[in-house]
């Protein structure tokens, strides 16, 4: 027969040393760490995509073919900045989700700030 017990053990100094076992998050606090995950994950592809357009930009600007199609690199321009607006964006929602979490573990206030 197994036990599901966890044994208890001391510290030479005489302190339990047991952990208890994490239990699960759920419910907003759950739904709201996979968000921060995915957000940081987000705004990260989002300058990497920037940092990409922006490389092709430069490649054709100082390559050794530089023949500047100028249309063309307005065009690439204007989605480097989508992609760095973006990027912004799901940072900003990052920071709302961090920013709910620490107004989540203060004390409650009479007067709201």
């Amino acid at each position: 027969m197994t036990s599901n017990i966890t044994p208890i053990t001391t510290a030479t100094n005489g302190a339990d040393t047991t952990t208890k076992p994490e239990r699960p998050r759920h419910g907003l606090p759950a739904l709201r760490e996979r968000e921060a995950r995915e957000l940081i994950g987000l705004g990260l592809d989002a300058l990497h995509e920037a940092s990409q357009v922006g490389h092709d930009m430069h490649s054709v600007l100082y390559g050794e073919n530089a023949t500047a199609s100028y249309p063309q690199l307005e065009a690439q321009l204007t989605e480097t900045v989508a992609c760095l607006e973006t990027a912004e964006h799901y940072l900003f929602m990052l920071g709302s989700v961090f920013e709910e979490h620490a107004n989540r573990n203060r004390p409650p206030q009479a007067v709201p700030d």
